[in-house]
Order: structure tokens, then sequence, then C-alpha cells
């Protein structure tokens, strides 16, 4: 539960909080920021429609692992657009694909959640279950928004970016071999 919940909180909050920092930091104006981040964050809105669809292909414990995977190598591919001339169209089309994977993530965790634990231990681990969203959530929009706010006095803003992606991109291949 708790690495499941961490796997879940961290990429949610850094398409839908983090980006905005991080573009802000680059110079992008308020309006694009505000645009573009709140359509890329429209898979979570519209996770029910394909949820029920997951069950016919694999098992939901697949898709946690695979989505773990597929998020980590693509939060690795964020971390390299970061480079490039063109790096926010990039980056745009990989947070909207990291959405949509993560939020299949959402409804397999959930679905593993509930199908692997009996309804007493369901109710044992409900308080795990947010607070390691919520370390999740801190981690990323706490710890690494202020390692990303150094490296950016001594590195520059666009590596110092990069490399924050890549440490997301680290845990998150590391935890779908955990699991």
């Amino acid at each position: 539960v708790p690495t499941l919940y961490t796997a879940e909180g961290l990429p949610f909050v850094v398409v839908n909080v983090v980006s905005v920092l991080m573009y802000k930091s680059m110079g992008r104006t308020d309006g694009e920021i505000a645009f573009f981040t709140t359509l890329v964050a429209l898979p979570w809105m519209l996770k029910p429609i394909w949820g029920s669809v997951l069950e016919m292909f694999k098992t939901k414990k697949y898709f946690v692992v695979a989505t773990q995977f597929a998020g980590g190598v693509l939060f690795g591919l964020l971390a390299l657009t970061l480079q490039l001339p063109s790096f926010f169209q990039w980056s745009l089309v990989l947070f909207a694909i990291i959405a949509f994977n993560f939020a299949t993530h959402d409804i397999a965790a959930d679905g593993v959640y509930v199908n692997v634990l009996s309804d007493k231990q369901q109710s044992q681990y409900v308080g795990w279950q947010g607070a390691f969203y919520n370390v999740g959530k801190i981690l990323s929009q706490g710890v690494f928004v202020i390692i990303a706010g150094k490296l950016e006095i001594s590195i520059g803003v666009f590596p110092a970016w990069g490399i924050v992606m890549g440490m997301f991109a680290l845990i998150l291949i590391l935890l779908s071999l955990y699991h």
C-alpha cells in the first residue's frame, strides 16, 4: 500500500502542479501555462470512460507495473526533451501521454487495493493509503521543487528540471521493478 499510493500521488502532482512551476521557471506566460496544463490534466477526469475496458486485456496488477515502468520511461524522455529548442511542444505531448498512462495506473491501483485486500484489511490500510498518496504529493511538489530551485541557481533552469524529471523517472522505474 505505501509504495503503490506513493506511485499514484507522485505523477498526478507532477503533471498538475509541478509542470506549472517548471514552465513558469522556463519563462512561459501564465496564459499558456493555464491553458495547456489544464488540457493535459483531462485524462484524470475522463478515466471512468476506459476503466472498464482494461479488464478485457490484462490483470490490474499487470497495468500497475506496466504503467509505472512506462511512466518512468516517459519521464526520462521528458527530461531529455527539456534540452530541445522545441521543448514546450514535446513536453506537453509527453505530459499528456504521462497523464493518460497514470490515470490508467490509478484505475488499476485502486482495483488491486480492492481485489487483493479483504474488507477488514482495506479498513486498516485506508489511512496508509491516503498518507502515502500525500507522501507522493509532498515529494513531488516539495522536495523535488526545492531541488530544482537549488539546481537552477548552479546549473541553469533547463538542466535543473531535466535532472528532476530524470529523478521522477528513476523512482517510477524502481517502483515498477519492486512491484
